[in-house]
């Protein structure tokens, strides 16, 4: 099952003009771990192989087992019919079962330190992946940056304490510049990938007024909100 989502921002990123200006250009919508994802797994097969992270295979997907559970849930970008960004969030902490987010393998200890006080409800952000034949810079930004904003309205619909991604070590510092996370920890390789890695957190409040602060673009509204709440509530219903 999947949804669609109502995704309206005050204005464009990129400076985007003429047919792209006259509506939004990017149709988002919601998957569960029973949807059928195989777009999503080419996408991330094609972004991944483009910028070395894995090798190329026979099956051109890439997926693993978070993607199978009733905590994960994905959100795709399409452009003219075709998936062209996608982001996959995986919920753990207080009402979800341990394992469920793919930091808890690799930074366990510093996931149950997050997780021993105040009882948080956690969400952690992976698998981004932007189509790498898109060459249009304007257009490449609105896409990231719409990944980015609903992955704001996620966290707000789920009511998500604390926000988790791990990134190249090299985009490290994007991430904490652009949105305030702070580096909780390192590693050789994340979930499959051989590469160095930064495991970053910020508590979401934070994140929510740092996001307020950087571009009318991330302004969300009280309907988008509800929208991914009703959204998230349907497709666990699909999933259980």
């Amino acid at each position: 099952m999947t949804s669609d989502l109502l995704f309206r921002p005050p204005l464009l990123l990129g400076g985007l003009t003429g047919d792209a200006a006259k509506a939004f250009p990017i149709r988002l919508r919601l998957f569960s771990a029973r949807s059928d994802k195989r777009e999503i797994y080419r996408l991330r097969y094609r972004a991944f192989v483009a910028a070395g992270w894995i090798e190329g295979g026979a099956k051109g997907l890439f997926a693993d087992r978070y993607d199978e559970l009733p905590t994960s849930f994905s959100i795709a970008a399409f452009n003219d019919g075709n998936c062209v960004g996608a982001l996959r969030f995986a919920f753990g902490g207080r009402g979800s079962p341990s394992g469920s987010m793919p930091c808890e393998e690799e930074f366990p200890d510093l996931v149950q330190a997050l997780t021993a006080l105040d009882n948080k409800r956690l969400v952690e952000f992976g698998r981004m992946a932007i189509e790498p034949t898109l060459t249009n810079n304007s257009f490449r930004a609105t896409l990231f940056g719409s990944l980015a904003r609903s992955a704001c309205i996620v966290a707000t619909a789920a009511e998500a304490d604390v926000a988790l991604i791990a990134v190249h070590a090299r985009l490290s510092r994007f991430y904490q510049s652009m949105c305030g996370f702070e580096v909780l920890g390192t590693s050789n390789a994340y979930a499959e990938i051989r590469e160095p890695t930064h495991f970053l957190g910020r508590e979401f409040r934070a994140l929510d007024d740092r996001r307020r602060e950087r571009n009318t673009f991330f302004d969300v509204t009280g309907e988008e909100v509800e929208s991914m709440r009703a959204g998230l509530a349907a497709e666990r219903g699909a999933a259980a």
